[in-house]
């Protein structure tokens, strides 16, 4: 962002808080209309953005606008409030049969909304939501399945603007109504002192443990990403305090960067709250976000317990010890200062499970967060701090916001030219019908695909292009959206663009390549989980009782043999040998066969009683 004069400031300043107080109102009472709840967003958005970003990355520091910024700042706004204006009358009259003006500002805001996403985002997004409009006019010219008939000027602006399946489509609705509420809600959390409520919770329950400060790190934004719902943004506002006590104690700088790393990245499918995809996921299926919230709880909570192990088994490998003494707070101390954020946390699953819909649980969590505020006289919302926060809630959205015209432009480009259809037929029949090779090629294209977009646009091309080849193999749609969720996330952690790795590295100092293959060690169940969601669904508690029960014993099992093959512990360190035969176990435990998965837990049993034995020797020995 670049630095702004005075004048500039305050009025950033007031357009940033009454954008967070507009959604703060609408999310406790309701939205005005259609028009309003998806412009007015769009509006504050690429209004923001054009002051605060810069036209170009290698002159962040201009205070004032210059004449280019002042234009796409008027051709936005006149664009946008003439669709608010205007979008009753062409749903009433106009649908099919354009006027003038809707193709005029229709062109403009197309090509305001690439110009803002990559003021903010970067290139990428922006080429790739060029080309997949470009590719509606050149469609006879296109190459085998991308190939169609192709779409007249008007045609395409009109879908793309003047309706609600472009711009203004599902993405702006989802960012409006759902995740702007977080937003503002996670940005009273924090004024309030709730990140250092959790910080200092995480530092209680797990700072004397081995390897103490990783495990407040991935406490602490397993706590703080279901929050926030960003990996980057849980990177920066977490690693700060994590990183450094991680290296102090021990860990080289590009594993404590990792660490975070996949702390953080695990925040964005972990529930109360999750990520903005989550609540697109939910638009996507038409399904309940409270029953998403249920079924993403056990897997979520799985690959936390794999990232936990795979650290205090490396702390006890390496002899890393915990905090000192005197470092570590009371846990009674800690609850009795911000007890109630717990309990606003604690509240927001009740009330999402009651079936109170989302913006209304942020309403009601921000709300309170509030009123207990003023119990504690450092916390206290004063008239100046609510305006800060409102202004920093309003400024949190535009990372996310920034890509929502763009977004928007994908979403149309791919439905128009029908290439989620023709996509999914081709992937199909690469894998020969068959529904694992089919998750193995989807996994790859992921990773591709996250490699130049952020987790939310990452899932929402692979929803389009790859959810439906799963959903005509057969898999339930709930389902195949969960799987191309989670692997939409992997790109946090994979090298070569691994953006959560790269933010941590910034913070460890250590090599962000390393950092990468270090998080990917240790996100394996990532990678595994989407593979479960198909095979193995009572892992989404699924089916029967006794079923999900085993299930999830056997994956708890499968934790600790991954974690203790990819670092080498487990009670003693590992020969060659007992690695291998730990990967071999959690692999039966995986598979969804009953007799592999009584293999698997015999063998690991076998290796615990065996390794407690050689363990016990080894200390005679000491001795």
């Amino acid at each position: 962002m670049r630095k702004l004069d005075k004048r500039l400031e305050i009025i950033v300043s007031i357009l940033a808080s009454a954008f967070a107080l507009f959604y703060l109102y609408t999310s406790g009472f309701g939205i005005f209309s259609t028009q309003t709840n998806r412009g007015v967003f769009i509006l504050f958005t690429f209004v923001l953005c054009t002051i605060l970003y810069p036209t170009y990355k290698k002159s962040p520091y201009n205070k004032t606008l210059y004449a280019f910024d002042i234009v796409v700042v008027i051709l936005a706004s006149c664009s946008i409030i003439y669709w608010m204006l205007e979008y009753a009358d062409y749903a009433r009259y106009r649908v099919g049969l354009p006027n003038q003006w809707d193709t005029f500002w229709g062109i403009i805001l197309i090509l305001v909304s690439l110009e803002i996403t990559r003021r903010v985002m970067g290139i990428v997004l922006p080429i790739l939501g060029a080309l997949f409009v470009a590719q509606l006019f050149i469609g006879p010219y296109l190459p085998g399945i991308f190939a169609h008939r192709g779409m007249s000027l008007l045609r395409i602006v009109e879908f793309l603007f003047s309706n609600t399946e472009g711009i203004f489509g599902t993405i702006a609705s989802v960012f409006a109504t759902y995740i702007m509420p977080f937003l503002i809600f996670g940005a009273f959390l924090q004024k309030s002192g709730g990140g250092d409520f959790f910080m200092d919770f995480s530092k209680a329950a797990a700072g004397r443990i081995s390897g103490g400060p990783a495990l407040i790190a991935i406490i602490g934004s397993s706590i703080f990403g279901s929050i926030s719902g960003s990996a980057v943004a849980n990177v920066v506002a977490t690693g700060t305090f994590t990183i450094p006590m991680m290296k102090k104690v021990g860990y080289k700088s590009e594993f404590a960067g990792a660490v975070e790393a996949s702390a953080s990245t695990g925040g964005q499918f972990m529930p109360p709250i999750m990520g903005a995809a989550a609540f697109i996921l939910a638009t996507f299926t038409e399904t309940p976000y409270a029953t998403i919230v249920i079924m993403a709880v056990v897997p979520a909570v799985l690959y936390y317990l794999s990232v936990l192990l795979s650290v205090y088994f490396r702390a006890r490998k390496n002899n890393i010890y915990g905090l000192n003494p005197e470092e570590i707070p009371k846990i009674t101390d800690v609850l009795k200062k911000g007890w109630y954020f717990g309990f606003t946390l604690a509240l927001a699953v009740v009330l999402i499970v009651a079936g109170f819909s989302p913006p209304r649980v942020a309403f009601w969590c921000t709300i309170i967060v509030i009123a207990f505020s003023m119990i504690d006289r450092s916390n206290r919302f004063t008239f100046t701090k609510l305006f800060n926060t409102l202004e920093a809630a309003g400024k949190s959205a535009l990372t996310v916001g920034a890509t929502a015209g763009t977004l928007g432009l994908i979403m149309g480009g791919i439905t128009l030219a029908g290439l989620g259809a023709k996509f999914s037929h081709a992937l199909i029949s690469l894998a020969g019908g068959n529904i694992f090779l089919t998750i193995v090629l989807i996994s790859f294209i992921a990773v591709i695909v996250g490699m130049g977009l952020p987790t939310t646009a990452s899932y929402i091309v692979m929803s389009i292009l790859a959810a439906p080849s799963l959903i005509q193999l057969g898999v339930p749609a709930v389902q195949a959206h969960m799987l191309c969720f989670w692997l939409s996330v992997v790109s946090n952690v994979t090298p070569p663009v691994c953006i959560a790795a790269y933010a941590a590295a910034s913070i460890s100092g250590g090599d962000p390549m390393k950092t990468g293959m270090h998080a990917c060690t240790l996100s394996l169940f990532i990678f595994l989980m989407p593979f479960a969601f198909v095979y193995s669904p009572q892992i989404m508690l699924i089916g029967q009782l006794p079923d999900i029960l085993i299930v999830i014993a056997c994956f708890t099992l499968a934790a600790f043999s991954i974690s203790a093959m990819t670092q080498g512990w487990f009670i003693k360190n590992l020969s060659g040998m007992e690695r291998i035969i730990f990967g071999a176990a959690s692999i039966l435990l995986i598979y969804p066969n009953r007799i592999m998965d009584v293999i698997g837990i015999l063998i690991f049993v076998l290796m615990v009683f065996t390794l407690y034995k050689q363990a016990g020797k080894i200390r005679r020995m000491a001795v």
